[in-house]
């Protein structure tokens, strides 16, 4: 993402919980981001996706049942929206080690287990509004933010 002020962020809360989503939306106003693009269900992820210009997207794994997170792999492979890197923040509905790497395979930036409150959340947000994001990659596999910790040789 190009570095801009906080109120020019298009951002996306994706979340089928109306509470938490609630919560998270008035976090981010808090935090001078301003109200993002909602969506609770696959179809209305789909929606935005394809046409909002997002520069940070906040979403389940799962939206109304529908297991989500691969979405990601379309948007990063630009088979879904207008760009294909946006900070994307997956929040898993359980922390099994199994389930996070699948998630991870999809190409987030970061995949947080629960629980998570919101101030948390804006906290590692804010890691990559500054700047300190990784390399994005796109290979034959896997395109998202560089997952390996050594350089090769």
């Amino acid at each position: 993402m190009e570095r801009k002020e906080r109120r020019e962020i298009g951002t996306l809360i994706a979340v089928d919980q109306a509470e938490i989503r609630r919560k998270l939306i008035e976090a981010f106003i808090d935090a001078e981001i301003p109200a993002p693009k909602e969506a609770h269900d696959e179809a209305g992820l789909r929606q935005v996706l394809a046409t909002a210009d997002l520069d940070l997207i906040v979403m389940s794994s799962h939206l109304g049942g529908a297991y989500v997170a691969p979405l990601i792999a379309e948007v990063r492979r630009g088979r879904l929206g207008p760009h294909p890197f946006p900070i994307v923040v997956v929040l898993a509905d359980n922390g099994d080690a199994a389930h996070l790497r699948e998630i991870g395979n999809c190409g987030p930036d970061d995949v947080i287990a629960p629980p998570c409150a919101p101030n948390d959340l804006l906290e590692r947000i804010n890691v990559f509004l500054s700047g300190d994001r990784r390399p994005l990659v796109v290979n034959a596999g896997y395109a998202g933010p560089e997952r390996r910790l050594k350089t090769r040789e």
